[in-house]
């Protein structure tokens, strides 16, 4: 859930307001190398907060179906390996192609 909130507020604070800036002026001021990046940064949080909802929608349906395994399941090391699978992926998908 901290990752998920992580990535919003930086979806929030990296992405949105440029998102507006570009919207209100009915196009892109800032340069094609800053456009790269605005682009690549979106793909990323974005790739980013859906993953991490699949994570916790996953997380959640071990909870409910094997609540007396869940502890053996879902241990911090699994949970570390998911989150740095989250990024990687996010990271690949968006920043790569460029």
């Amino acid at each position: 859930i901290v990752s998920l909130a992580v990535t919003d507020l930086l979806l929030g604070l990296l992405v949105l307001p440029f998102s507006a800036l570009y919207e209100l002026n009915k196009q892109w001021l800032l340069g094609s190398i800053f456009c790269n990046i605005y682009v690549s940064l979106d793909v990323m949080l974005c790739t980013a907060s859906i993953l991490n909802l699949f994570m916790i929608s996953l997380d959640r349906y071990f909870a409910v179906t094997t609540p007396l395994r869940y502890c053996q399941v879902v241990t911090r090391f699994r949970v570390a390996v998911g989150l740095v699978a989250i990024w990687t992926v996010s990271l690949m998908v968006s920043f790569l192609p460029i």
